[in-house]
């Protein structure tokens, strides 16, 4: 992908968005994946009956640039559910002869009906060739299977049991995103305008190669909230706790209810 950078000052010439990006800083990739399974073998080890159920998920989709993973962070806080976003997917569906003891751990909570969902879907074809997929969507199945989670991008509303999923859709007008974006980093809005429109082409292609679709259906969600009227995103994340425990009550509960 082309490197953006700002018309602006030379301070600004390496400053990039990519999608998910609000932190300043934040830990890298394998020590966010590594804390996320450790916490989960943590309760395991100690025989917590969470261990043994089998929690709903959240699963945000986005357009990007809208502030889905600042509203996931904020409601990973409030319900005590691991945020499992792009970054972390895209890792995983990506390693080639990596981790040997990562790659156990996803193989040994993929559902078993995976395969079976992915070729149906898919096609047998699509299934032998496409290793990205395939990997892709043993990292989302494996998440869910492990624990309470919140997916972040990347379309797992559209393969997991959608009886057990909260589907959120984030959306907003292109002027909010630019000038979001532009705010995040100090560029110009015709720069963010330019960035957006190369992001939004791939994350089109994505779903065109990966899912065979060209856009989500307003069907498919559970709840959309425009940030247009919605700013505050600590408000976007209680509306978004109510309606999960209001759709699942208990059973999304990390603690006993």
């Amino acid at each position: 992908m082309t490197d953006f950078k700002s018309s602006g000052s030379a301070d600004n010439e390496s400053r990039d968005y990519v999608p998910g990006m609000y932190h300043k800083e934040k830990p890298n990739i394998q020590e966010r994946i590594e804390k996320v399974f450790n916490d989960w073998q943590l309760v395991r080890k100690l025989g917590k009956s969470e261990a043994k159920k089998q929690f709903p998920v959240i699963c945000f989709s986005r357009k990007i640039g809208v502030g889905a993973l600042e509203v996931a962070d904020i409601l990973s806080n409030k319900i005590g559910y691991h945020v499992i976003d792009r970054e972390i997917m895209e890792y995983l569906a990506s390693r080639k002869g990596g981790d040997d003891g990562l790659a156990e751990l996803i193989d040994e909570h993929c559902l078993s009906e995976m395969e079976d969902i992915f070729a149906m879907r898919f096609g047998v074809k699509s299934y032998a060739q496409n290793e990205y997929s395939l990997l892709l969507f043993r990292a989302i199945f494996s998440f869910a299977a492990l624990g309470p989670a919140i997916f972040v991008g990347r379309g797992a509303h559209l393969i997991l049991p959608r009886e057990q999923v909260l589907a959120v859709r984030l959306t907003c007008s292109n002027a909010f995103r630019m000038t979001r974006i532009a705010r995040m980093l100090n560029i110009s809005e015709f720069d963010a305008f330019s960035r957006l429109k190369e992001l939004d082409e791939e994350q089109q292609r994505f779903f065109k190669r990966v899912y065979n679709i060209e856009e989500g259906a307003p069907e498919e969600y559970d709840i959309t909230i425009n940030r247009d009227f919605f700013r505050d995103p600590v408000q976007i994340a209680e509306t978004v706790k109510t309606a999960f425990f209001q759709k699942f009550g208990c059973q999304a509960a990390v603690s006993s209810c």
